[in-house]
Parts: C-alpha cells; structure tokens; sequence
C-alpha cells in the first residue's frame, strides 16, 4: 500500500493551511500543485483562480494585490523563489567595496 503525503488544503474563511498552518497556499502545498500541475503554468493558473474568487471575499485585512500575488503571484515563478531566505549579509568591513572599487 502506497502512503500519500497529506494534501495542504486550506482552512476556510481564515485561508490557513490544514496541515503546517502557514498562510495557504503555503510551500508544501505548492510543491503539491507544481507536481499536479506537471509545471504547467496555464493549468496552475486556472486551478487557483478558482480559489482566489473566494479568497477576494473571505479574506480581510490584505488589499486585492496582496492576495491575488499570494494566490497566483507564485504560479510562473521557479521553486527556488518561493524559499524564503533567513541568511543576513555578513559585514566584512567593506573589505568586498574596497576591492570593487579597485578594479
């Protein structure tokens, strides 16, 4: 017997994931989508329009492009822009301007 990875549905009205509870859709649940989807970006489209209608009238406190960017802002760009990056840029004491400034 095959064990499916739980699907990331969202928690209506509050549009939280079902499972992690990050803001749907959230990283894993795109993933899903990507998979689903075959990467296909018209189709990927299509699919969360359907939810972003509701999302319009469900959610409060976001503006319109806030949510139309978390609903289908995501779909055409590739896996490695969705991560958030934690790193901070290491201070080296300008040593890096110096050296360009040099050249």
């Amino acid at each position: 017997m095959t064990d499916y990875p739980a699907i990331h549905g969202p928690s209506r009205p509050d549009w939280d994931c079902l499972v992690c509870g990050e803001p749907w859709p959230c990283l894993t649940r795109k993933r899903q989508l990507k998979e689903l989807c075959q990467c296909n970006v018209r189709t990927l489209l299509h699919y969360m329009s359907e939810y972003l209608r509701d999302a319009h009238q469900e959610i409060e406190g976001m503006s319109t492009a806030e949510i139309t960017e978390r609903f289908v802002g995501w779909c055409s760009r590739p896996l490695e822009m969705w991560v958030v990056q934690d790193i901070k840029p290491v201070d080296d004491g300008g040593t890096s301007a110096n050296q360009e400034a040099g050249r």
